[in-house]
């Protein structure tokens, strides 16, 4: 009886662990996402700057007389500036997605055993059953005989 006991106290001491880990991984997972979520603010104030700055480079550019304002290499820079910014905000929501993915995964339990088949019954207690059913009607053609009064 000491030893189920015991075994029963390591295997919970086991899961509590197990679970008191995840969870402090999990937490931290996602103080990391927040942390992301914080720099996407701050590129997409970046990426509103430097398009402001193609606008007003591309109006300048039109001022000049220029014909075609987007092969002004002002204008360019400004566009390939933007174009960066806005490819690392999206590697930033990758890494966010790729965070949430390694949460749910570390969440992940094995799925249960199917239920096993049910099984047949033999064919003594099939061929039991139809007797049994046989033998009904037999009693319900009887006719029932009244009480004379």
């Amino acid at each position: 009886m000491s030893a189920e006991l015991k075994e029963k106290a390591v295997a919970g001491l086991k899961t509590t662990s197990r679970g008191t880990w995840s969870l402090t991984v999990n937490t931290a997972r996602r103080f990391k996402i927040l942390g992301r979520y914080g720099l996407a603010y701050w590129q997409q104030r970046k990426i509103n700057r430097a398009l402001a700055r193609l606008g007003t480079q591309t109006f300048q550019a039109l001022e000049q007389g220029e014909g075609n304002p987007m092969t002004a290499p002002e204008v360019n820079e400004a566009v390939q500036k933007a174009k960066e910014l806005k490819e690392i905000k999206e590697k930033n929501y990758q890494a966010m997605e790729a965070i949430r993915e390694r949460i749910r995964t570390s969440r992940v339990k094995e799925p249960p055993p199917p239920p096993p088949p049910p099984e047949a019954p033999p064919a003594e207690a099939m061929e039991a059953e139809k007797t049994e059913e046989a033998k009904k009607p037999e009693e319900a053609e009887k006719p029932q005989e009244t009480p004379a009064q």
